[in-house]
């Protein structure tokens, strides 16, 4: 019998979506351009127009991350009677699987389970056990740890095969500790190699003749921070992987021409969009791209087996761009129509007013500079945890609450900063200031370990000598999620020295804090599942971030310029540094006056650019 003709086979694939479905910011209350799902469709529609087969994939981290999804996900909200929204579009589309990404567990199990219950496709994780045994088949997991999807494909002389499609998910084991509130003692988190190791010899056995890999984990790329993503290529190095979806770092991979000649690891061809020889996409955030691996397979001894393959990101706003907006809405017309009473749903929620406030909150310098808008965050957080501590004896200590200035760019782009004007305060500006459904968390401490604390977050910047000009202040290695402020104290962070030893003139009131001094830390869920610090946990009711910043809002009279010391960055003679900030930086320089602030132009990715006079 005559040798039968290649098959080509088109993977396409989404990941950390975060909830963006209708390419709409709920927080600043505008559509968004080259984002999110509903113009990606168009990517999608075009990506299997141009293909005999296809199939599409998510891998991970969609269930979280806007409005629509934050409401979807409330145990009082009106999703109740509704799918979730991110199933209802995935569903519209057409997806074939998806893989579990850490904020899948952001508000329970019982609240995923819920949401999966409407998926018409399956959802796999090898790695999120109910019940931990010696690797598989002994582990109970959640999920199905992969799904064998069997599809009819056409080879290029037209003839059909019944080809089977195995599909490995993959979830991060540090979830455990980021979603420890929920995951405590109930589920057991496996490390992601190892599994992948056990399954996917079994998934061939079972009859997979190719195998794709949903690793929610990302690649180590040049000026993208620390080497913790290495996972992803250490699975692509596994025999019998034929195609790896990366993801959870929000990186793009393969990068554009630029960067692809930054990379010196010989495991990365960013050419080919291969890593270790594996076609590899990781298709950004957001909806900013969307992944697509072409594979060749070839019918040989042991059946159809991958022979050939290349990765490539193609970018929404680039393609959609190109694409008239007729076709854009055609295009999305499936999913707004699947979603549109959700949409219109969270922008009522999210529009409903709480407050007022009498001065702009932004966190364009917030790395920076002492900014109102992490003092509101600080002083919501510290107000609740007083009134929870009433009547305890922890109650008479000094309390100290710790804020991280979340949309501060970074690979969100120029746009993802709060900016909210002096006026009235909605549910959406709580969201914006705070995006994430972490639950407040008190600590029983000392001054030690808050010096600790500060100095640690003082690594973002790189070290400084006086006298020259035009230094890069933030050191590219430090994830900006790590950063955090304390606004009630007031301290100087002197970048002439080495990391570990920044932190001058320390107080609280006015006065010094003594190492030994016992206090009170405010801070949340997130931070203390594995960024917790030294300390005790003084427990408290079930509060979330969002919901204390809320309730202060609304109890309050409307928000005045914040007073007291603050924190700086201290003076270096003759320095002057490079900081790159969003879009409407400039209208907030009075937050760094004292920094003698000059705007030198836009980067080749939007920020604006200033010189900062130390």
């Amino acid at each position: 019998m005559a040798p039968a003709c290649q098959i080509d086979l088109r993977v396409l694939a989404t990941s950390d979506l975060h909830g963006q479905l209708m390419s709409y910011d709920y927080f600043a209350n505008r559509p968004l351009f080259g984002t999110g799902l509903a113009q990606t469709a168009a990517l999608i529609a075009e990506a299997r127009a141009g293909a005999a087969n296809s199939i599409l994939l998510d891998n991970g981290d969609f269930l979280q991350g806007t409005a629509l999804t934050e409401m979807a996900s409330h145990p009082r909200g009106r999703h109740r009677n509704r799918p979730h929204p991110a199933i209802t579009a995935f569903n519209a589309l057409g997806y074939d699987a998806v893989g579990l990404g850490n904020h899948e567990f952001d508000y329970g199990l019982e609240r995923l389970t819920q949401a999966l219950a409407d998926a018409r496709f399956p959802a796999v994780s090898a790695t999120v056990v109910l019940r931990p045994g010696a690797g598989t088949p002994a582990d109970r997991t959640l999920v199905p740890p992969w799904v064998l999807l069997t599809r009819h494909l056409r080879d290029r002389c037209g003839t059909g095969h019944d080809i089977g499609i195995g599909v490995l998910g993959l979830t991060p084991p540090e979830t455990l500790d980021w979603a420890g509130d929920w995951l405590s003692g109930r589920v057991w988190v496996r490390p992601m190699l190892a599994a992948a190791r056990d399954w996917v010899p079994k998934m061939r056995a079972e009859g997979a003749d190719v195998v794709i890999c949903l690793v929610h984990s990302g690649l180590a790329l040049p000026g993208q921070g620390t080497r913790t993503g290495e996972v992803a290529a250490e699975i692509a190095a596994l025999d019998g992987v034929d195609a790896v979806i990366a993801g959870h770092t929000h990186q793009v991979f393969p990068p554009g021409p630029a960067a692809a000649l930054r990379i010196a690891d010989p495991r990365i061809d960013a050419q080919a969009g291969q890593v270790c020889g594996t076609p590899t996409v990781q298709p950004g955030h957001s909806g900013s791209h969307l992944g697509m691996i072409d594979l060749e397979l070839t019918h040989g001894p042991r059946g159809w087996r991958v022979t050939g393959g290349i990765g490539r990101a193609i970018s929404a706003s680039e393609v959609v761009a190109g694409l008239s907006a007729p076709a854009i809405r055609r295009h999305a017309a499936p999913l707004r129509a699947a979603i549109g009473d959700d949409h219109r749903a969270a922008l009522a929620w999210t529009r409903r007013r709480l407050g007022q406030t009498t001065v702009p909150l932004t966190t364009h310098f917030a790395h920076v500079a002492d900014t109102a808008a992490m003092r509101l965050v600080a002083a919501a957080k510290e107000a609740t945890v007083r009134r929870l501590l009433s009547g305890r004896p922890e109650a008479a200590l000094p309390l100290v609450a710790t804020v991280t200035p979340f949309r501060c760019g970074g690979r969100g782009g120029p746009l993802n900063y709060t900016d909210i004007r002096p006026g009235p305060l909605s549910v959406r500006h709580v969201h914006d200031l705070y995006p994430f459904p972490n639950s407040l968390r008190a600590v029983l401490t000392t001054g030690a370990d808050l010096l600790a604390r500060l100095e640690h977050s003082a690594r973002l910047f790189r070290t400084l000598r006086a006298g020259r000009a035009d230094q890069p202040l933030i050191d590219p290695a430090f994830p900006p999620f790590e950063f955090e402020l304390a606004p009630a104290l007031s301290f100087r962070i002197d970048l002439s020295r080495s990391p570990g030893s920044r932190i001058r003139d320390l107080c609280l009131a006015g006065e010094p804090v003594p190492r030994a001094m016992p206090l009170v830390l405010v801070t949340n869920s997130y931070r203390m599942g594995g960024h917790g610090g030294p300390g005790t946990e003084i427990r408290l009711p079930r509060t979330l971030c969002t919901e204390a910043l809320a309730a202060f809002v609304a109890a309050g009279p409307a928000l005045e310029p914040a007073r007291g010391a603050g924190w700086s960055l201290a003076p270096l003679a003759g320095a002057s540094v490079l900081f790159d900030s969003g879009t409407g930086a400039a209208a907030h320089l009075s937050d760094v006056a004292h920094l003698r602030p000059e705007l030198l132009g836009l980067t080749e990715q939007g920020f604006r650019r200033f010189r900062l006079h130390l």
